[in-house]
């Protein structure tokens, strides 16, 4: 079973219990003997300032050197490992946290690089980003130190660091999206998330967004570049591959939790997308 850790692991003098937090890597408050890998049940963008880190996310292995970003969702299995003389920082924070001010509830949705952290998890900054974002960041830690901190000062800083992030993201990689489809996207992914292991049907997330399977489709295609069919395959074939690897349920239960009848259909369809059958994957990964 994979730890969940929650912000009330973590400690820090800049923080507002179970909501933000943020400090020196090198010196927030970390669990006593945290487990590696690890989830995480909120945000979490890693800002490294200095050494050199591999970050591994869901079995994917990235470089993290100096002034680089990296974006953690919630749900996400990651592991830092080899990392040298890391220093930077560490701002950590709900989606409720970003939801109870006066925005939007749906603020997430012009934030897509938040949910696109599978497969877009970093950005290297250049010496005009990294002086943009510092200024925010200092601004964002002095208002959390403060003995009379105010969340609402708090929270604007926050998205308008997070707001940078994204059009430094944009700029580097455009996308033509607007704010209804991003915010269609979400829906979706929140609906496969509460859904895949009973239900791949994409009549069935359609119907539930009250959309076409066509206009469902193009959505996805032209923010994500994959299908939404595709889509609910990935999440499903990464829950696979996670009880592979980090449980003891044996091929045909984890084919039963999710959703398939057909054990051998299951690993035929692990295979296809995979190259390895499932067994042949879990001996290949632990």
């Amino acid at each position: 079973m994979i730890i969940s850790y929650h912000l009330e692991d973590f400690s820090s003098s800049f923080s507002i219990p179970g909501q933000f937090m943020m400090d020196r890597f090198e010196d927030i408050g970390k669990p006593a003997d945290m487990v590696w890998p690890h989830k995480h049940s909120f945000y979490e963008v890693l800002w490294i300032r200095k050494g050199n880190a591999l970050h591994l996310i869901d079995q994917h292995s990235f470089d993290l050197s100096a002034d680089t970003l990296f974006f953690i969702a919630p749900g996400q299995i990651h592991e830092l490992d080899q990392s040298e003389n890391v220093k930077g920082y560490s701002i950590m924070f709900t989606e409720e946290f970003l939801s109870l001010g006066h925005a939007s509830p749906e603020t997430l949705a012009g934030l897509p690089f938040l949910e696109n952290s599978y497969s877009r998890p970093s950005l290297k900054l250049n010496s005009r980003e990294t002086k943009e974002l510092s200024g925010l960041i200092n601004m964002m830690q002095t208002e959390a130190g403060k003995e009379d901190r105010s969340a609402n000062i708090i929270r604007h800083l926050l998205l308008s660091f997070l707001f940078q992030i994204q059009r430094m993201m944009t700029c580097d990689h455009p996308i033509e999206t607007d704010n209804i489809q991003v915010l269609s996207l979400k829906k979706f992914k929140k609906l496969i998330e509460q859904h895949y292991k009973r239900e791949t049907r994409l009549s069935f997330f359609s119907g539930q967004l009250f959309m076409t399977d066509a206009h469902l489709n193009e959505i996805a295609k032209k923010i994500t570049g994959k299908t939404a069919g595709e889509l609910i395959r990935e999440r499903v074939l990464l829950e696979a591959k996670r009880m592979l690897i980090h449980g003891h349920w044996t091929v045909g239960q984890i084919a039963s939790e999710l959703g398939f009848k057909d054990f051998s259909y299951f690993s035929r369809q692990f295979k296809k997308q995979e190259g390895l059958t499932p067994a042949e994957f879990r001996k290949a990964n632990t």
